[in-house]
């Protein structure tokens, strides 16, 4: 008797199947987002014994730790300080603050600041990859904070918030009002200055004297420039900005101030966004 034959049994595969398994195959695997490793820009370093403050710029993600380093400023061949900071600050571009203790007191101490970022391999390795760490920032130099020389506290200037109408008639005056603190110590010498983008013209600056000492003069079209005040610890103000709404369109109002031993500088600019409409007959 001939031996039975054995069926062949037939796949069939549309041709959509087939390039969706042939893409499963041939796909590289997803990569990880690359991290950002740009140094921090350390903006201020504040000397409070025994903790040093250090604000900074974040230029890195995702930061997961800093490393701070202190070393004395007359004795830069001295034992550092080197301190671990908690990360997680979101993005970059972002100002964030950080501290390390076990300074001297009555010492000035000079800072930097790196950040390491966490480093994901899309594909597994047979061995842990180490976290890159970011170049070190910029230098920055502190003296002390003297209880027994007033004028030697830092002080905390910031600006804002600013406020007026958003949607100024055309050919009309308005005022912007332009907010301004010190939650620090007496700041001496200190300069703000108000201008606008946009449909707006200077009316007239602010009186001389009137506002925290300020001595205010023109800046530009739109815009006044104040020197010479003095803003007192805690001292809460406003100054206003006088203009005429030229015609319609959108424009801003901005604002900044500084001063010396600032400790805090992440708050010393404002704006304030505005859309200058057609006036109604």
């Amino acid at each position: 008797m001939a031996p039975a034959k054995r069926a062949r049994r037939v796949l069939h595969v549309s041709a959509a199947g087939l390039a969706c398994a042939l893409a499963a195959v041939t796909a590289p695997p997803a990569q990880a987002a690359e991290p950002v490793t740009g140094a921090p820009t350390l903006m201020s370093l504040r000397l409070d014994a025994p903790t040093a403050y250090l604000t900074f710029r974040d230029n890195s993600e995702p930061d997961i730790s800093y490393t701070i380093v202190l070393t004395e400023k007359d004795n830069p061949g001295y034992t550092k300080i080197v301190r671990t900071a908690p990360g997680g600050v979101p993005g970059t571009g972002r100002v964030a603050t950080r501290s390390a203790d076990g300074i001297k007191p009555g010492v000035a101490y000079c800072a930097t600041i790196r950040a390491t970022v966490h480093y994901e391999e899309s594909v597994p390795q047979p061995y842990e990859l180490e976290d890159p760490v970011t170049p070190e920032s910029n230098k920055v130099c502190a003296d002390p904070v003297d209880a027994s020389k007033p004028g030697s506290a830092p002080t905390d200037l910031s600006v804002g918030p600013i406020t007026g109408e958003a949607n100024p008639p055309s050919g009309t005056n308005r005022n912007y009002w332009v907010g301004y603190s010190n939650k620090g110590a007496t700041a001496t010498g200190v300069v703000l200055e108000v201008w606008a983008t946009g449909p707006m013209t200077l009316r007239r600056p602010p009186a001389a004297g009137t506002f925290s000492g300020f001595t205010c003069a023109p800046s530009g079209a739109s815009g006044f420039r104040c020197t010479g005040g003095t803003v007192k610890a805690g001292e809460k103000n406003q100054i206003p900005l006088l203009i005429t709404v030229t015609n319609a369109g959108n424009g801003t109002v901005h604002a900044s101030i500084t001063g010396a031993r600032d400790a805090n500088t992440a708050d010393n600019g404002a704006s304030f966004a505005f859309q200058a409409v057609p006036r109604t007959p």
